[in-house]
């Protein structure tokens, strides 16, 4: 289900009318809220709720067009959030994150006060996951009281900072699941040592099964993998995008 909220992102602006991702079975009945759409840094996704399984989601695009790529292979590490002392994220997902932030945080917790029964989930494919990781850091420095609350969901996401954003982003006690599909290339960027994931990793193989890695530990997931093995094609064959 949260794979077709994540794929979602890709067609979905002020409804919930997509093909595919919209027929989801669980999807059943989710309203769109807010959507976001800016093009001088491009940033795009929705604020959906979904009543019957008590759900607040938040949802960002991913690499759709050619100048999204161009921020994922772009490393340019800056310092933020500034309340980390040491603390740096890749420039271009921290761009196309706080081009539309206010209004998505704002949102957010809105929607928050409105369901305080319900649960707030971030997703996000590719560029979006990066994103999507931003977004809950963000969240939990603005308005700690939600944390409890919030769980996180990524499919073919890149490395989005380094070790000391890693350390912070496992040590808020979020649930955070970042899927990989066979030998998708874009987990294994930027090249830069600096730059770590962070939460739980589930690897799903080319037999067909999966693999759950925790956080400090990935070598037996899509780390075992030879960069021979890396490929573009398995990072648009997400099952459920």
């Amino acid at each position: 289900m949260y794979a077709a909220y994540a794929g979602a992102a890709y067609t979905v602006t002020d409804s919930w009318n997509c093909k595919n991702e919209c027929e989801h079975p669980g999807t059943e009945g989710t309203e769109v809220l807010y959507n976001w759409d800016t093009q001088r840094v491009t940033s795009n996704g929705y604020i959906a709720h979904n009543p019957d399984n008590k759900l607040i989601v938040v949802a960002f695009r991913g690499s759709a067009e050619t100048g999204d790529w161009v921020e994922n292979f772009t490393v340019n590490p800056v310092q933020w959030p500034s309340s980390i002392s040491g603390s740096f994220v890749v420039e271009g997902f921290l761009e196309g994150y706080t081009v539309s932030s206010e209004d998505v945080l704002q949102n957010t917790a809105a929607l928050a006060a409105k369901y305080p029964d319900h649960s707030i989930v971030a997703v996000g494919h590719s560029l979006g996951g990066a994103r999507a990781s931003i977004f809950v850091a963000d969240l939990s420095i603005n308005y700690p009281r939600l944390v409890s609350r919030v769980q996180l969901y990524t499919y073919g996401q890149a490395k989005v900072g380094n070790d000391v954003f890693a350390d912070y982003m496992n040590n808020i006690n979020v649930p955070m699941y970042r899927v990989v599909n066979k030998g998708d290339i874009a987990p294994h960027l930027p090249l830069d040592s600096r730059m770590v994931h962070f939460g739980t990793e589930v690897w799903l193989t080319a037999n067909g099964q999966s693999t759950v890695c925790k956080s400090g530990d990935y070598s037996k997931c899509s780390e075992s993998l030879s960069p021979m093995s890396y490929n573009v094609q398995d990072h648009s064959t997400y099952p459920g995008l």
